[in-house]
């Protein structure tokens, strides 16, 4: 890892592959709450897949051992493209997915990073068709990838932290609207005032990140 005084502006693939199980092990530990926000408008089962996906992840990361940021990134998407199965397998994996238009590196750094999450949500758009206002993932991750881009930040932390905010912000925005898509959509207005299942996990993916950066500097999980 390349640091300025306490920031860190690299890291290398040991601590992505500790950094994404970290993640999954809080996605797999929010399963009984993501059931319960999707139950409130959908069917009740988007933990079930989460925890399938993030569990995938844990195994591939044990059993293949990749080493380069790319194989990382690229392998536990298709681990979840594979396990989780559906469009949130397609949706959700695409997230990391990006990480095959970016440029192959020996270490993640910012700008990789912003790239990563930038190809995923075209990706994302070009499978689901979504927007944002749509009550899906895409609230969350669309004004974060904004947000990542508009930000000057090489501090692979602070970017992370901004990241988190925003995705946040987004997935309680959600409430907001009206579903377009899923079983949620044949509810209508009665759709407001929930979160999207979604949403909430791209927001917790972008927390778990953080935590885990700010952990290798000396914070606390």
């Amino acid at each position: 890892m390349e640091r300025t005084g306490k920031k860190m502006k690299e890291m290398n693939a040991a601590n992505v592959s500790e950094m994404m199980n970290y993640v999954a092990d809080q996605m797999i530990g929010k399963k009984d709450l993501l059931c319960e926000i999707d139950g409130k408008t959908g069917d009740g089962d988007h933990g079930m897949g989460i925890e399938r996906g993030f569990t995938a992840v844990k195994k591939f990361l044990a059993e293949e051992q990749p080493q380069t940021i790319r194989e990382i990134f690229g392998g536990l998407g298709m681990a979840m493209m594979n396990s989780m199965g559906g469009a949130s397998g397609v949706i959700f994996s695409a997230i990391f997915l990006g990480i095959l238009k970016q440029p192959e590196q020996e270490k993640l750094d910012a700008e990789l990073l912003r790239g990563m999450c930038e190809s995923g949500l075209k990706r994302i758009k070009s499978a689901g068709g979504a927007d944002e206002g749509d009550k899906t993932m895409i609230d969350a991750l669309a004004p974060t990838v904004r947000a990542m881009e508009e930000s000057e930040e090489r501090e692979i932390e602070e970017l992370l932290k901004t990241a988190w905010k925003v995705a946040a912000e987004g997935a309680e925005n959600t409430k907001n609207y009206t579903a377009k898509f899923g079983r949620a959509k044949f509810l209508g207005e009665r759709s407001l005032g929930y979160e999207d299942a979604g949403a909430v996990s791209v927001s917790i993916i972008f927390q778990s990140m953080y935590e885990y950066t700010r952990s290798l500097q000396g914070g606390k999980q």
